[in-house]
């Protein structure tokens, strides 16, 4: 007989969402922020690594940064980054990717995430949202081109089988796929053992260069990673300078902040009294969870314009405050790393495609993800 049961959503975070509001919310307390930018090399002063030689990928312009410490921490990367300062000994990376697939929620109509056992001992998840499912995810070693990461066949069998093995009535195919993305842990190498035993500890290396790098850890542990690397920095660069006491324990990311779900519950109400008319209430629960009370900026901008497509102009708003507040200069930029609409909502990605194609504005049209068909 069941005698209880745990619900968590720690499996709800968004990394891309979180990843781009650290990053406005850092520049927001002083930090020279720097997209598409390439470090190719280190600079040295008497043996220290005092600076970096970047490549801006946009203008091709090449330049020099330079700074009292550099930390790596560029995951995939950090060995590739170790290699150019000469200082990849000892422990190194060992990479292990993992895949997750969309299918429409009518194929797999769950309510909640559900984590079930595999026949290999592992376990993976199921996950709803809006209206997909997404499952997920694998863990195999990766010795390929860490710049060109696919979802391969036998990844998306793998799940697919793990699926109907649990979901009895589910008989998923791989045409059921709408859509997949593939990733990379930057695990640090232990001998013998397999991709799924190896730990998710993180570790930081010191080279004799000065240069800090961090790998492995778990997004969860983010904020403790970070704070050890500074402590870090500090102890080596600024241990006898007076420094503020740390704010990032009282920074709230996303202003204005919710301050509990109450609040949230209450905004979305707000928003779906404003979006009623337009017949566009669908769209509340993904605009509130993506931008939070920044939905504000996007509907102020929704209503001043005129595009008679209700739909695409909201999406239009979206991009309009993406472009202006978080850096996206390329179709894949928006599509994917900002709202996620191509592993999300791929019918409203290919309803809104061709007429972005004919805004007239200042928009990096990434070849790569035209060639994909959408």
């Amino acid at each position: 007989d069941v005698k209880g049961g745990a619900i968590y959503a720690e499996y709800r975070t968004d990394d891309a969402r979180l990843t781009i509001e650290i990053i406005k919310t850092a520049s927001a307390n002083d930090a020279t922020v720097a997209n598409y930018v390439e470090a190719i090399d280190f600079l040295y002063e008497n043996g220290k690594a005092v600076g970096v030689q970047v490549n801006d990928q946009i203008s091709n312009e090449i330049f020099e940064v330079r700074a009292t410490s550099i930390v790596n921490a560029a995951g995939p990367w950090v060995d590739t980054l170790r290699e150019k300062d000469k200082s990849k000994t000892g422990k190194k990376l060992h990479l292990t990717k993992g895949v997750h697939i969309v299918v429409s929620k009518e194929k797999l109509p769950i309510a909640q995430a559900i984590y079930f056992d595999v026949g290999d001992g592992r376990m993976i998840f199921a996950i709803p949202r809006g209206r997909i499912t997404y499952i997920g995810t694998t863990d195999t070693n990766y010795y390929s081109n860490i710049d060109e990461v696919h979802t391969a066949k036998e990844d998306a069998e793998y799940l697919i089988k793990a699926v109907n093995q649990t979901f009895t009535n589910a008989d998923l195919t791989l045409n059921d796929i709408e859509s997949s993305w593939a990733g990379l842990r930057p695990l640090i190498h232990e001998e013998g053992k397999s991709a799924s035993e190896l730990s998710r500890k993180d570790e930081i290396f010191e080279s004799p260069s000065g240069l800090i790098s961090i790998a492995g850890g778990k997004l969860t542990g983010y904020r403790k990673m970070a704070e050890r690397v500074v402590d870090l920095v500090v102890k080596n660069h600024f241990d006898e300078d007076e420094l503020r006491s740390c704010l990032s324990g009282s920074i709230e990311l996303t202003q204005p902040a919710f301050k509990n779900y109450d609040e949230v519950k209450k905004y979305k109400q707000e928003i779906i009294e404003r979006l009623k008319v337009h017949q566009l209430q669908n769209q509340v629960d993904y605009l509130v969870s993506t931008y939070g009370k920044q939905t504000d900026s996007i509907l102020a901008d929704f209503e001043k314009q005129t595009e008679p497509d209700l739909e695409l102009r909201l999406i239009s708003s979206e991009l309009n405050f993406c472009v202006e507040n978080e850096m996206v200069m390329s179709a894949s930029d928006f599509f994917v790393r900002r709202t996620g609409m191509l592993y999300f909502d791929l019918p409203r990605l290919k309803r809104s495609i061709e007429f972005f194609f004919n805004k007239n504005i200042n928009f990096v049209w990434d070849e790569n993800f035209l060639r994909k068909g959408i």
